[in-house]
């Protein structure tokens, strides 16, 4: 075993916790504690970065990619921390979009383990007798968080674009000061941690918003935007709204990218082009842009030349990608209602095709018959598969059964190869084939096919 794959094996040790009697599940999961502890073991890295934090349902990941596009562009030395990944935990952590080597993966990992031993032991050394409130065990995100941190640090990058992982208030990443806050269309997800409405969503990613610190707001539904309008009130934060104060009209599209125009209270910005498909991106291209024109008025010089650039030239795998033609093969990580909406819109929007084929995994926490309802009527024919490699998906049977009177062929695969040859076979060279469901579920389709991110 190499020394980066006993890395991966150590820090895959803590994606299930184990149970102790000491610990409620909410404070063993959800708190700043442990994350303060390791940080300060490490040496408070994230004090030492300037971080732009984007949270949001949908659209949060394209978002921190065309903001550290932008400032790559711009001449500045930029990390970006995203997850999930597609094929490896290096994608979590980059430099100007290069992942983190095998070599620092396992150095880094190797340097924290004292620091994690120590917030572990600390843990379980029965916390209310000694008059403290229960952290639990150090979490497998909040490793690739300190990991991420330190790194970034250590190669003094101008600017860190850091993405919140789950929710906002208790996230991991929630111990930074950020230069600019962003929050990106929210929607319901992970309901039975998060809350079951939208003002009750909004209210745990409002709490990235600090004081004194601008906010850039995507377009919200109005009971969620009612809350990050409060918060920042309540905390002297500047709100920069998309759709209010940015402004953006769409004029060509088609299946290379498309074009538009951005306005904003500072400049214009005609004839944008964006490699990335759907309405959606260029939303999130204009609260790119408007994040980063709030990171030029702090003093950094971000000219206009570089937000066209890293516009044109962002890579961002996985969502709305073609991969091939003849039949057309897409590939894309919706994995809400929402997001499948979106996807569904683009698909119409873009391209002309005969039969619609999805190959469809989905993850056991996901809004199986909300999703099913939104990707039944659109398509011809589904092809579901379940193994790969997580332990928390969703069983192609139950999707099967689920899914069963929407009036639409299914089949199940029992791996994803499998469903992806067998959509191969039975489809024409007119037809679409679309991968979704799964952000892993697309990664495991990227092996497949040979495709690096």
């Amino acid at each position: 075993m190499s020394d980066y794959e006993a890395a991966l094996a150590y820090i895959n040790q803590f994606i299930n916790f184990e149970k102790h009697p000491d610990f409620t599940r909410q404070a063993r999961l959800y708190n700043l504690d442990r994350i303060s502890l390791l940080l300060d073991r490490l040496g408070n890295p994230h004090r030492h970065l300037k971080v732009i934090h984007v949270a949001g349902s949908k659209g949060k990941g394209s978002t921190a990619a065309l903001i550290a596009s932008i400032l790559t562009q711009a001449g500045y030395r930029t990390g970006l921390f995203t997850s999930p990944h597609l094929i490896t935990p290096r994608e979590r952590c980059r430099i100007d979009f290069r992942p983190i080597s095998e070599m620092e993966f396992a150095r880094y990992v190797d340097q924290m383990k004292p620091a994690i031993k120590a917030v572990t032991r600390l843990a379980f050394q029965d916390p209310m007798r000694r008059g403290l409130e229960p952290t639990g065990a150090v979490s497998f995100f909040e490793i690739y968080t300190a990991l991420a941190f330190s790194y970034f640090a250590d190669c003094a990058v101008d600017f860190a674009v850091v993405e919140v992982g789950l929710g906002g208030r208790l996230d991991a990443t929630n111990i930074v000061d950020p230069l600019v806050s962003v929050i990106t269309p929210i929607s319901l997800e992970h309901t039975s941690i998060l809350g079951e409405t939208h003002e009750a969503i909004a209210k745990e990613k409002a709490e990235i918003i600090k004081p004194n610190r601008p906010l850039v707001l995507a377009p919200q539904l109005p009971e969620a935007k009612a809350v990050f309008q409060s918060v920042a009130a309540d905390r002297s934060a500047s709100v920069d709204e998309v759709g209010r104060d940015i402004h953006l009209k769409r004029k060509t599209w088609n299946i290379s990218g498309q074009t538009f125009d951005v306005e904003t209270p500072r400049e214009s910005y005609p004839d944008l082009f964006l490699p990335l498909l759907g309405e959606h991106q260029t939303i999130n291209a204009a609260t790119a842009i408007a994040s980063v024109e709030r990171v030029h008025h702090t003093g950094y010089t971000i000219p206009k030349a570089s937000i066209y650039a890293g516009l044109k030239c962002v890579r961002w795998p996985g969502r709305m990608q073609v991969v091939s033609q003849s039949p057309t093969l897409l590939l894309d990580g919706a994995h809400s209602p929402t997001s499948a909406e979106a996807l569904c819109k683009a698909v119409h929007e873009v391209f002309c095709y005969e039969r619609l084929i999805l190959v469809v995994g989905l993850m056991a926490d996901k809004d199986l018959r909300g999703l099913g309802q939104v990707l039944c009527p659109v398509a011809d024919e589904i092809i579901v598969t379940q193994a790969f490699d997580n332990p928390r998906v969703t069983p192609a049977e139950k999707i099967v059964q689920t899914w069963s009177d929407a009036g639409v062929e299914l089949r199940a695969c029992p791996s994803v190869r499998e469903a992806i040859q067998l959509a191969q076979t039975i489809a024409t060279p007119s037809d679409l084939i679309c991968v979704t469901g799964s952000i892993i579920l697309v990664g495991e389709a990227m092996k497949v096919l040979g495709i690096e991110t």
